[in-house]
C-alpha cells in the first residue's frame, strides 16, 4: 500500500479555484459563528423573547432549510447552479442587513426564515461545486475532511470575535457578515469559471429525473444512512441551542463568555485532534467509527446531566467528548454520500441526504419543551440513554453495507 501524502502536500495539490472556494466558505462560516451562537441570548435578553418561542423559530428555520435542500440539489444538477448560489448569497447578505438596520423580534424572525432559505440553496450546492472541482476520487475524499477542518477553524475564531459584539450589543457584526458574503460570491464565480475552462472540472450531465429517483429509492444503504444520521444529528444538536436554553434556565453567570468558550473548545479540539488523526480516520471502518462516536456522545450528555452545579469545567468537558464524536462521524457521512452518488447525481444525493438534518431542526423545539417542563437534567439523561439504541442501529446499517464501501475507502 502506497504511503499517503501529507495534509499540507494534499492541500497544495488542490486546484487554485478549490482553495479560493474553501477560503470563501471559511470566511462565511466565521461570520456565521460570530452571530448565531449568541442569537438565542440576544433575543431573550434584548427583546424578552421566551426560550420556547426562540426554539420554535429556530426549529422552523431549520425545517425550511432542510426541506428545501433536496429541491436545491435537484435543480443544481439540472440547471445553472452558479446563479442559484449567487441568489443564495444575496439573500443571506440581505438578512444580515435587515438584522443590523432594523433590530427587533419581527426582523430577527424574518431573517431566520430568510437565512433558512438561503442555506437550503448554498449548503448542498457549495458541497457539489467543491466536489466537482476535485480532479479525482482521492482528492474528493480529502476535500470533505479539509472542508470540515476549515469550518472548525471558523468555529474557533468566530465566537471569540462575536463575543465582543454580543457583550456590547453592537449591530456592526452584521455589516461584517454582508462584506463576507460578497467575498464568497467572488469565490463562487471564480470556481464556476474554472469549471467551464478546465476539462478535468467538467461536470457530468445529469440524467432524467426519473432515473435520479430510481437510483435514490433503489439504494437501501443510502436510505438507511439517512435514517441513522437523522437520529445521530437529533442527539448531537442538543449540544447547541438546547444547551444554551439550559444555561439560561440555570441563570449561569457570564453566559456569553461560557458560550464562546464552548465553541472555542469544540473548534480547538477539532483543529488539534483532527489534523493528526485525519489519515487514521479516513481508513477507519465505517461501523466502528459510528459506534465510537455514539459512545463519546453518550458520555458528553451524561456529563451535562450531572453538572447541575453549573461548574464551567463540566460544560467544557462535555464539549470535548461531543467533539470527539463529531470528529469521528461528521466527515464520514459526507464521504459516504459522495461515494454512493452515481455520475451526474451528486447534487441530488447530497440534497436528499440533508433530510437527515431534520434532527437538528427538531432539536431546539424538543430541547426547549423538555427543559421548560421537566428540566435540563431529564433531557440530557434521556439523550445519554438514547445513544445506546441509536449506536446499535447505525452499527447494523453500516455493517450490512460495509462490503459496498470498503473498496472505495482502500483506494484513498
Amino acid at each position: 500500500m502506497s504511503q499517503r501524502p501529507s495534509t499540507v502536500a494534499s492541500l497544495r495539490a488542490l486546484p487554485h479555484p478549490t482553495r479560493w472556494l474553501l477560503f470563501g466558505i471559511g470566511l462565511a462560516r466565521v461570520a456565521s459563528f460570530m452571530i448565531w451562537p449568541f442569537i438565542a441570548v440576544a433575543m431573550n435578553k434584548r427583546f424578552g423573547t421566551p426560550i420556547t418561542e426562540i426554539g420554535a423559530q429556530l426549529a422552523l428555520g431549520a425545517l425550511i432549510s432542510i426541506a428545501l435542500s433536496p429541491l436545491s440539489g435537484l435543480l443544481g444538477d439540472r440547471f445553472n447552479s452558479r446563479n442559484l448560489m449567487l441568489f443564495g448569497c444575496a439573500l443571506c447578505a440581505s438578512c444580515y442587513l435587515l438584522m443590523g438596520l432594523l433590530p427587533g423580534q419581527t426582523s430577527y424572525f424574518v431573517a431566520i426564515i430568510g437565512m433558512a432559505l438561503s442555506q437550503s440553496i448554498l449548503e448542498p450546492l457549495l458541497r457539489m461545486l467543491l466536489s466537482d472541482t476535485a480532479v479525482d476520487d482521492a482528492q474528493r475524499t480529502f476535500l470533505f475532511h479539509i472542508r470540515y477542518y476549515v469550518v472548525n477553524c471558523a468555529a474557533a475564531t468566530g465566537p471569540l470575535i462575536g463575543l465582543w459584539f454580543a457583550n456590547h450589543q453592537s449591530d456592526g457584526v452584521f455589516a461584517i457578515a454582508v462584506c463576507v458574503y460578497a467575498v464568497l460570491t467572488l469565490t463562487i464565480l471564480n470556481a464556476a469559471r474554472a469549471q467551464l475552462r478546465n476539462p478535468h472540472l467538467t461536470k457530468t450531465a445529469s440524467p432524467p429525473l426519473r432515473e435520479i429517483f430510481r437510483a435514490i429509492l433503489g439504494s437501501k444503504l443510502f436510505l438507511s444512512i439517512i435514517v441513522a444520521n437523522f437520529f445521530l444529528v437529533l442527539v448531537y444538536a442538543q449540544i447547541d441551542e438546547p444547551l444554551t436554553f439550559y444555561l439560561l434556565q440555570l441563570s449561569v453567570d457570564d453566559i456569553n463568555h461560557i458560550i464562546a468558550m464552548m465553541s472555542f473548545t469544540n473548534a480547538a479540539v477539532v483543529l488539534v485532534v483532527h489534523l493528526f488523526l485525519m489519515s487514521w480516520l479516513i481508513a477507519l471502518a465505517d461501523k466502528t467509527a459510528y459506534l465510537m462516536a455514539l459512545g463519546c456522545l453518550m458520555v458528553a450528555h451524561a456529563i451535562i446531566a450531572l453538572n447541575t452545579g453549573a461548574w464551567w469545567a463540566g460544560w467544557l468537558s462535555a464539549v470535548v467528548f461531543a467533539t470527539f464524536a463529531e470528529i469521528i462521524v461528521m466527515p464520514l457521512f459526507g464521504t459516504l454520500i459522495d461515494r454512493l452518488a452515481p455520475p451526474g447525481m451528486r447534487g441530488s444525493f447530497i440534497g436528499i441526504s440533508m433530510l437527515a438534518g431534520l434532527g437538528s431542526a427538531l432539536a431546539p423545539l424538543l430541547g426547549a419543551v423538555v427543559i421548560a417542563h421537566f428540566g435540563g437534567a431529564v433531557l440530557f439523561w434521556g439523550l445519554a440513554l438514547a445513544c445506546i439504541p441509536i449506536g446499535l442501529l447505525g452499527y447494523r446499517v453500516l455493517r450490512v453495507g460495509q462490503p459496498e464501501v470498503v473498496p472505495a475507502t482502500s483506494t484513498v
